[in-house]
């Protein structure tokens, strides 16, 4: 009885994931927008109103989509941020499923996402400099400028204007 009631939800759920597996592929085939075919994907989560979808969910379209054409991982992305998707839920899934990080994180900034929350921090130069002579990005490294008058550096060789 255990070995029966174990096959039958086996079946049960790849029964569900092939379903779902064939109607994206039929979707795309058939021309649909992007919205359409991830509204189709995720209506038992989805209305129009608000979305309730789990990262399952979502992990679960992204993998569909990527088994038919990775390279439209980035509309899908584009498509769940603009439909009230959690922007940093639809971008780790699109990366799970095999997407070009860095293709999906400007996808999702384009569609309005936060760019800190889907995209890598970067370095925006060296640490401050401190003191009011410092070098910027030579951190505790400060510069004494010549006095005037010594035909140091440039700008005038040192000798006053006239005026």
């Amino acid at each position: 009885m255990m070995r029966r009631t174990l096959l039958a939800l086996t079946c049960a759920g790849m029964f569900a994931f092939t379903n779902a597996h064939a109607n994206i592929s039929e979707d795309l085939s058939s021309n649909l927008s992007t919205v359409d075919i991830l509204s189709n994907a995720l209506s038992h989560c989805m209305t129009p109103n608000e979305s309730n979808c789990t990262v399952v969910d979502i992990e679960t379209l992204m993998f569909d989509v990527a088994a038919v054409d990775v390279e439209l991982l980035d509309n899908f992305v584009t498509a769940g941020i603009e439909s009230g998707l959690d922007a940093i839920t639809v971008v780790e899934a699109a990366i799970k499923a095999g997407a070009n990080p860095e293709a999906v994180a400007q996808a999702a900034i384009l569609a309005g996402a936060d760019p800190t929350d889907v995209a890598a921090a970067t370095a925006a130069g060296g640490p401050a400099a401190t003191g009011p002579n410092a070098i910027p990005g030579q951190t505790g490294t400060t510069l004494s400028p010549p006095p005037f008058g010594n035909n140091a550096g440039s700008g005038g060789g040192g000798n006053p204007s006239p005026t």
